[in-house]
């Protein structure tokens, strides 16, 4: 691991390394919402079995109890959407490939290099059963699809290499914390500043 910052003071000494042995967050816990994604040469996001987006479509709105007759008259977009978000949360994701890989659910500037590359998406009755409720409420939706813009949040922060561990040691060398896994360089964001005791804030200060 190489260290990306240190921070000293008279009592103990601070350092936050990459963590180049980051776990893929889509891995190693449960998640709320599942990323679709199709791509010639990467292999992102969650398994799944759909062939492409028409695919992924085609096999929500027959989930959904829809008819081949009603199949036929989704004619757009727009109209869709309108059917999938009355059992649905549903957000496109978007890839920006430059050299690294980044990903979002509003589009990158550059037409040449980023484009959508699928969708982060969790039904109804799924919501439902998470968070104990018979009904999705529109405040409840606006939280899902801040949860699920979080999840991608965090897969990016994976994408990029932005994942981060920290040792706090005595001026002695004798390590008094550690931890691993922390997405995002912000110690007030990832965690990190939760983990340290409130004796050391000012190492977290000089580091953020």
């Amino acid at each position: 691991m190489s260290i990306y910052k240190k921070a000293q003071n008279g009592k103990a000494i601070l350092t936050i390394e990459y963590d180049s042995d980051a776990m893929c967050p889509r891995f190693e816990s449960e998640h709320l919402g599942s990323m679709v994604f199709w791509h010639g040469r990467y292999n992102l996001g969650d398994k799944h079995r759909y062939k492409d987006g028409n695919d992924f479509f085609i096999t929500l709105l027959k989930e959904m109890g829809r008819t081949e007759k009603t199949l036929c008259r989704v004619d757009s977009r727009k109209n869709l959407f309108e059917v999938l978000e009355k059992h649905y949360v549903i957000l496109p994701v978007y890839l920006y490939d430059h050299g690294s890989l980044t990903i979002s659910t509003t589009p990158f500037q550059c037409p040449w290099d980023s484009g959508q590359i699928g969708w982060i998406y969790v039904s109804n009755k799924k919501i439902r059963e998470e968070y104990n409720v018979k009904r999705v409420s529109k405040k409840l939706r606006f939280q899902v699809l801040s949860h699920l813009q979080l999840e991608v949040e965090i897969y990016d922060h994976y994408l990029r290499g932005d994942v981060y561990s920290f040792i706090l040691k005595d001026l002695d060398g004798e390590i008094i914390d550690s931890g691993d896994g922390f997405y995002g360089s912000n110690p007030h964001t990832n965690g990190i500043a939760e983990c340290i005791s409130s004796e050391y804030e000012d190492l977290i200060k000089e580091i953020a």
